[in-house]
C-alpha cells in the first residue's frame, strides 16, 4: 500500500474515532439532564427510605408533626371520591407552591391514617415521587410554580369485623413529609394536616357513616 493510502486510512481512522467519542459524550450528557435541562438526582432517598422514615413516625413519634402551615412554601391538601368501573374511588393531593426561598431537589412523600388500611383495598398506603430520577426544582416567581403529588386508592365497602368503623374520624387525615435542599444541607418537614374534601367527598361520608 502507498504512503498517500495509508495517510488517508489513518486520518478515517481517526475520524471515525472523534464521531464515537462525541456519541459517548452526547449519551452521557443526556442520561445526566432531564427534558428541561434537570440534573440527575445524586442524593440517597429511595423509597423504602422515605417509607420506613414517615411510617415509623406515624406510629412511634406523631409528635415531631407539625400542625401548621410551613413558612417558606404554601402546603395544601385535598381529597375526592368518584365512582369508577363499578368501585368507589378516594384520591388525596398535596400541592407545593407560592415558595418564598430557592426549593432544590423536591421530594414530596405522604401516607394516611393507620386505620384506613382496613377501608381502603391496596398494599400500603405510603406515596412518594422519590423514584424520579431528576430533580425538580422550585423557585419565587418561577416556572414551575408548584409541584403536585397525587394518588387514587380504591374503598372498601365494608370495614373488616372488629376495627374501628367511623371512616369520617379518619379519611382526612394526611401524614406529609416535603424535603428539599443540597445533599448536605438538605431541610425535612414533616406535617399532620386535614385534607380538604370536596363537597361530593361530604356527602359521600355522610351517606357512610348512616350506613355504618
Amino acid at each position: 500500500m502507498s504512503p498517500k493510502r495509508e495517510l488517508n486510512r489513518f486520518f478515517s481512522l481517526l475520524i471515525c474515532l472523534f464521531v464515537i467519542a462525541l456519541c459517548i459524550g452526547a449519551c452521557d450528557f443526556g442520561t445526566n439532564q432531564g427534558p428541561g435541562g434537570e440534573p440527575k438526582r445524586t442524593d440517597k432517598y429511595t423509597y423504602n427510605s422515605e417509607r420506613r422514615d414517615l411510617n415509623e413516625r406515624v406510629t412511634k413519634r406523631p409528635e415531631l408533626f407539625q400542625g401548621h402551615s410551613p413558612d417558606n412554601y404554601n402546603l395544601t391538601a385535598t381529597v375526592d371520591v368518584s365512582h369508577v368501573s363499578g368501585v368507589d374511588r378516594i384520591s388525596y393531593e398535596i400541592l407545593v407552591d407560592g415558595t418564598r426561598v430557592p426549593m432544590v431537589n423536591v421530594i414530596q412523600s405522604f401516607t394516611l391514617d393507620p386505620e384506613m388500611m382496613n377501608r381502603i383495598d391496596a398494599g400500603e398506603l405510603f406515596h412518594s415521587n422519590v423514584s424520579n430520577t431528576y430533580e425538580v426544582s422550585l423557585e419565587p416567581d418561577k416556572e414551575p410554580l408548584g409541584l403536585g403529588l397525587g394518588r387514587n386508592y380504591i374503598l372498601k365497602r365494608k370495614p373488616k369485623v372488629g376495627t374501628d368503623s367511623n371512616i369520617i374520624q379518619r379519611y382526612a387525615d394526611m401524614y406529609i413529609k416535603i424535603s428539599y435542599g443540597p445533599n448536605d444541607q438538605r431541610t425535612e418537614d414533616y406535617f399532620h394536616i386535614q385534607a380538604e374534601p370536596s363537597p361530593r367527598t361530604i356527602e359521600y361520608m355522610k351517606t357512610r357513616e348512616k350506613e355504618e
